[in-house]
């Protein structure tokens, strides 16, 4: 081995090194309450740029010196509950004939009222064909060319129950139920647009808690998505170093107040002392992160137990994360959990799952 050669082995082991430390220390910053360290708990939306790395790895050892190739295996060995986390991999199980299906949906203020050739609202028609057995609306509210009176009465033909809060508060949350409805509250939480809407059902003999969320969102303007898209482009511009301070800066404030936000959605959770339990919604944030980290200490989510791959919610140019999520307690076992991109009219895609009670719980 020539001394360039070694030299060269030597500086990628430790670079190898580094990338596995830094790949599981993204996923133990989902454990820092964003309120106490909130630029700390961005480092999670590097996770998959990480990953990726040391994926990488594995195919520069198997080029220049294959006796290293387990480094990058056992980083991810390390990592590798968070890496199920953000891209799990389960064997298809077919949904019972009467399992529930749940559908949670960011539709971008009903896709802005926009109407298709026809003079139809498409995504009205996906809803009410969708054949969901609960659906949960985030930024449902209906824009001026679209009354919500006519939203309510398009679905209250369609069999469901009509369910929100706007007490001026926050934005409106929406539920739309084929189950009867026993109460609804809001969780109190400080947001001056976002909201969480507790939603008590009744599933057989059971009392079904369900919390629909649209958590506090990083409000990133369209200048401020360019600027992203200028700095991914061209980190060594004038200006990144500045956008990305802002960027950051702006980021980081909305992660401060959705760590105390997703502790209210948790604390009413517990003390509800329900069984059932579905919490949903678009929590703005990907699968490492505090919001996931917490709903995970008492729930499961619904995408790792019956998810496949990705699962990517956010369809904006540029912007590929799964902030879309569902979270049911033991009470549920879920099925085909999957993200439906046939849905286009949004910025978000909705996420579908199946959920049949557990037979323990029988």
């Amino acid at each position: 081995m020539n001394t360039l050669k070694r030299i060269l082995i030597q500086l990628s082991i430790g670079a190898n090194i580094m990338a596995a430390f830094m790949l599981w220390a993204c996923g133990l910053s989902s454990g820092l309450n964003p309120a106490v360290h909130s630029h700390v708990a961005l480092f999670g939306l590097g996770f998959p740029l990480l990953l990726l790395l040391n994926i990488a790895f594995i195919f520069f050892w198997l080029v220049f010196s294959i006796r290293y190739v387990w480094l990058p295996f056992v980083g991810m060995l390390l990592s590798v509950s968070y890496i199920y986390d953000y891209c799990p991999v389960n064997w298809p199980e077919k949904r019972p004939e009467d399992a529930l299906k749940l559908l949670t949906y960011n539709t971008e203020f009903l896709a802005r009222g926009e109407k298709d050739a026809e003079g139809r609202y498409p995504i009205l028609d996906y809803l009410v064909a969708s054949e969901a057995d609960i659906i949960c609306l985030q930024e449902g509210v209906a824009p001026k060319n679209l009354k919500s009176e006519y939203v309510d009465s398009i679905m209250a033909k369609a069999g469901y129950h009509i369910r929100r809060l706007h007490d001026g508060k926050a934005e409106p949350q929406f539920v739309y139920s084929r189950l009867p409805v026993l109460s609804v509250h809001r969780i109190a939480y400080e947001s001056t647009t976002n909201g969480s809407l507790a939603v008590e059902l009744l599933y057989g003999q059971d009392t079904v808690l369900l919390v629909n969320n649209h958590l506090e969102s990083y409000k990133l303007t369209p200048e401020d998505k360019m600027k992203y898209k200028e700095i991914i482009k061209d980190p060594e511009s004038g200006h990144a170093e500045s956008n990305s301070r802002e960027l950051v800066r702006k980021m980081a404030g909305a992660s401060r107040l959705r760590g105390p936000q997703v502790d209210s959605v948790l604390n009413y959770v517990e003390k509800s002392g329900r069984k059932a339990v579905i919490v949903c919604g678009d929590l703005n944030d990907s699968p490492i992160s505090y919001s996931c980290h917490r709903l995970s200490s008492r729930l499961k989510s619904a995408f790792r137990q019956s998810g496949n791959g990705l699962g990517l919610s956010y369809n904006q140019k540029g912007f590929y994360f799964r902030i879309d999520h569902i979270f049911v307690s033991d009470y549920w076992q879920t099925y085909e959990t999957h993200v439906d991109k046939t849905a286009p009219w949004s910025d978000h895609y909705p996420m579908i799952t199946y959920l049949k009670k557990h037979k323990k719980e029988n």
